[in-house]
């Protein structure tokens, strides 16, 4: 057994707050801002959409091109935050961000002005990559390697919680108190994340005397010890060495980031409009909250169908896999008309959808490690917001000019065949050192 010092464990013990490791409570954390982050961004903000366009007398367009606008700040800062991430952990940032998010959405609750909306928004698109993009995408595959699925599926489920119970909450407040008020406890609620984020968020487990998965550094013996120390693969941790020159040298990377990037389209489109879509054939506001409920479900139960497949036919196939089964998905809901249809291939679409954030967080680290994920991320983020952000705008113009949403939804199912031949030509790179170790396993 390797010697730990008498520091190390005290350490170690500190990291396990009330006998649970961190890591799960950094899980939690980043659970609770994709719960806000998600459901500010998109499926609250997509059932407010009207009353807001109502209220403020703005064209469709006008509402949803603040998406278009957060999205692509969040892509601009992740590119070089991602390497500070890298350096110094998410703990700072995510603090900073949650309290920037906070004051950039109690302001959206009391702007009036077109100026003021879009800069009240501007503060959210800048406190973004912070709080729900790099912070939780970096932190995880860092605290966890061989429960890295079962830990961003748990993570992920702060998306899926959004859609379930926030979008229903957010149409009552919004019918009995306005809509300013449902942006007014989100600011709060963001407040709430930062002194969490202070007093648990480390960079990593062994800047704590621990190693991923809770793993303890007595525990291992001396062999997995030295590998571990020069940065070898070992048995209880199977992680690549990439640098991030290496990774952007790799045609797998490019491709990849590719797919994610045409699959966020329709991701990012559909949902927010799922409520109009359902109120484009006569039905209420309340119906089509309850559809985007129903999505939120399909989602919820999706992240463990997507995590099973994972665990049984590796990352690859399932990223194909999901381009496929999302394209269908999203044929079959498109022309749907009652509302037992809609219902029924809304619930599908969710399940569908839900591949892709378990997919595109696990992507980095089991292909290039968990050591520069920050930095691929940020390069990968770039484009993927502004094309993300643009599709609710697109799918807008399109209801403008047309009056309904089929060439639109048909357009990203286009798209999503495109995703998944670039997903098929994206297998695991092998890594460029004479050892020839795979990056994923």
């Amino acid at each position: 057994m390797v010697e730990v010092s008498a520091a190390s464990l005290l350490a170690a013990q500190r990291t396990r707050l009330r006998g649970v490791y961190r890591g799960w409570w950094i899980v939690l954390i980043s659970y609770y801002t994709q719960l806000i982050t998600a459901g500010a961004g998109g499926w609250i903000f997509g059932s407010l959409i009207l009353p807001m366009q109502h209220d403020l007398g703005w064209n469709q367009k006008s509402i949803t091109a603040v998406l278009l606008m957060t999205r692509g700040l969040s892509g601009l800062l992740a590119l070089p935050l991602g390497p500070i991430v890298d350096r110094h952990g998410s703990r700072v940032l995510m603090t900073a961000s949650a309290i920037i998010a906070g004051v950039g959405l109690i302001a959206v609750s009391m702007a009036y002005s077109k100026p003021a909306v879009y800069l009240a928004w501007a503060l959210y698109g800048i406190a973004t990559p912070g709080i729900g993009l790099l912070g939780p995408r970096v932190m995880i595959p860092n605290w966890f390697v061989r429960n890295r699925n079962r830990a961003v599926a748990w993570y992920s489920m702060g998306s899926a919680t959004a859609g379930i119970a926030a979008v229903p909450a957010a149409a009552w407040v919004a019918e009995h108190y306005g809509w300013r008020m449902v942006w007014l406890i989100l600011g709060i609620a963001c407040f709430t994340v930062a002194p969490a984020c202070w007093v648990t968020i480390r960079r990593r487990p062994e800047d704590v005397g621990l190693l991923p998965d809770g793993d303890r550094p007595g525990d291992l013996d001396a062999r997995e010890a030295a590998a571990i120390a020069a940065g070898r693969p070992t048995t209880r941790i199977r992680d690549a060495a990439w640098t991030v020159r290496e990774a952007l040298r790799t045609r797998s990377f490019w491709l990849m980031t590719a797919g994610f990037l045409l699959t966020s389209m329709p991701s990012s489109a559909i949902f927010i409009n799922i409520s109009g879509f359902v109120q484009s054939f006569g039905y209420s506001a309340i119906d089509g909250a309850w559809i985007v409920s129903i999505y939120g479900g399909g989602v919820f139960a999706g992240r463990w169908v997507w995590a099973w497949l994972l665990g049984r036919i590796g990352l690859y196939r399932t990223m194909v896999a999901f381009a496929v089964i999302y394209t269908v998905s999203i044929v079959l809901f498109t022309f749907q008309q009652t509302y037992t249809g809609i219902a029924i291939t809304t619930l599908w679409l969710g399940v569908a959808v839900s591949g892709s954030q378990l997919l595109n967080v696990q992507a980095i680290p089991d292909y290039y490690g968990r050591s520069i994920v920050g930095s691929l991320t940020g390069f990968s983020t770039v484009a993927n917001t502004a094309v993300g952000g643009m599709a609710p705008l697109i799918t807008a113009a399109v209801f403008d000019a047309t009056g309904g949403y089929v060439p639109a939804f048909l357009a990203f199912a286009a798209v999503c065949v495109v995703a998944a031949i670039a997903f098929a030509l994206s297998p695991p790179p092998m890594h460029p050192s004479k050892r020839g170790v795979p990056a994923v396993v």
